[in-house]
């Protein structure tokens, strides 16, 4: 068995790292590591598989993700207005009463044996937290406002996944093309204020296979409730003021051993991360434009 390398996969970009927690789900007995050269390069180590048979099994877990029952999916309707009727919407900021509703067909499947809805529904939200409109408050990495839905963005995603695309996506870079994105790469950004250009007269551009990856690894980074408030796994702060921090490590993990690893604090002792195979702690602030729009913002690495 080799390592293979994934050269599209930077871990200290949050949404290459997010990529490669969703390859250690979508790929049985991988187990995960990246390089400590400067590179934060993502590698899977511990498979008998070769990289086209990698991306055969991302490109085809896409495809199979299109059946209507998929655990992942939830919407909610959305009460008539005076100018249009009710709605049906594929997001997260659904009224609690409805989110509550999802939880407990969750639980359901959960008692039955099938716990991928349970640990989708952990990840997107709680039964205690509303925001200001007293609707459902999700995952701190609910990006999307206005008109935008998350899961509706993650189908359109989905949805546009080939085997190809993964193949240039994870082993070869530069994989993205004119498209909708989670807003999840901090090269995504688009607010006004920090451009020299107005960007509306621009289109957006989305790397599929990684954005596709970075969702099924969601899970890995659950939410849960903290008096009235809603807190997400690696994120610190609240509001306006909130960062992601995650670790990366040299050793190849398996999926427990980084189900684990998420719940550490490592922002202590060098020498005891060091012991542990964690070389570097990545940190990228969480910016909220007052549409609601959100956005990773650079990341910083600290050894």
């Amino acid at each position: 068995m080799s390592s293979i390398q994934l050269v599209g996969v930077d871990g200290s970009n949050p949404l290459g790292f997010l990529a490669a927690l969703g390859l250690l789900r979508v790929v049985r007995g991988a187990r995960l590591g990246f390089s400590p050269d400067g590179s934060f390069r993502a590698f899977v180590d511990g498979l008998d598989r070769s990289k086209s048979d990698l991306a055969t099994l991302i490109a085809a877990d896409a495809e199979a993700a299109a059946n209507e029952s998929a655990p992942w999916r939830f919407t909610y309707t959305k009460a008539a207005t005076k100018k249009q009727g009710p709605q049906e919407v594929a997001d997260l900021k659904a009224p609690p009463d409805d989110f509550k509703t999802f939880l407990a067909t969750c639980i359901e499947a959960w008692l039955m044996g099938n716990d991928e809805a349970a640990i989708y529904a952990a990840a997107y939200g709680t039964d205690i937290a509303v925001d200001g409109k007293g609707n459902t408050k999700p995952t701190a990495f609910h990006f999307t406002a206005a008109q935008q839905t998350f899961l509706g963005a993650v189908e359109g995603i989905r949805a546009s996944v080939t085997r190809e695309w993964v193949e240039t996506s994870l082993f070869e870079g530069h994989g993205e093309r004119p498209g909708s994105n989670l807003r999840w790469d901090p090269g995504a950004e688009r607010n006004w204020a920090l451009m020299a250009i107005n960007p509306s007269g621009e289109g957006t551009r989305v790397d599929a296979p990684l954005e596709w990856l970075a969702f099924r690894g969601l899970p890995l980074l659950p939410s849960f409730p903290r008096g009235s408030r809603i807190i997400t796994t690696g994120v610190v702060g609240r509001g306006d003021d909130m960062t992601f921090t995650w670790p990366l490590w040299s050793f190849p993990a398996s999926l427990l051993t980084t189900r684990s690893a998420l719940q550490v604090d490592w922002t202590g002792s060098t020498k005891e991360r060091a012991a542990r195979g964690v070389f570097a702690i990545c940190s990228s602030a969480i910016r909220r434009t007052s549409q609601g729009f959100g956005n990773f913002g650079p990341s910083s690495v600290m050894s």
